[in-house]
């Protein structure tokens, strides 16, 4: 299974995330609350996932995609894009996520979406 990084602001979706990701038998291996500290986490674990919500302080999704784009770390991961509005989906897509769900759409999407990673 994959090792994966979860960079969110909100510590209970992190721990909702967590469990749900090892219970599929994946390995969250960092957390981030901020934008700075995904880059950071990503940087040092070298996951082969990052779950990225695009709403974030300190630097949001978007510029955690320019940052890791710009060679901020040089292991760059595959990125899923999550958020609850889909212009920031949008986005994320066009600096670069590998795919990208709706906070609002089922867990299995964001699964889904891991397993074709």
């Amino acid at each position: 299974m994959a090792a994966i990084v979860v960079a969110d602001d909100d510590e209970a979706v992190r721990l909702l995330l967590r469990f749900n990701l090892e219970l599929e038998g994946h390995e969250v291996v960092g957390e981030a609350a901020d934008g700075s500290a995904a880059v950071t986490a990503t940087c040092a674990f070298h996951p082969d996932v990052l779950v990225l919500d695009m709403m974030m302080p300190g630097g949001g999704g978007a510029d955690v995609l320019r940052r890791l784009g710009e060679d901020d770390c040089p292991d760059r991961p595959v990125v899923i894009a999550y958020s609850a509005s889909a212009t920031h989906l949008v986005l994320a897509g066009e600096l670069g996520a590998d795919a990208t769900v709706l906070k609002s759409g089922d867990m299995t999407d964001l699964m889904a979406a891991i397993a074709a990673a």
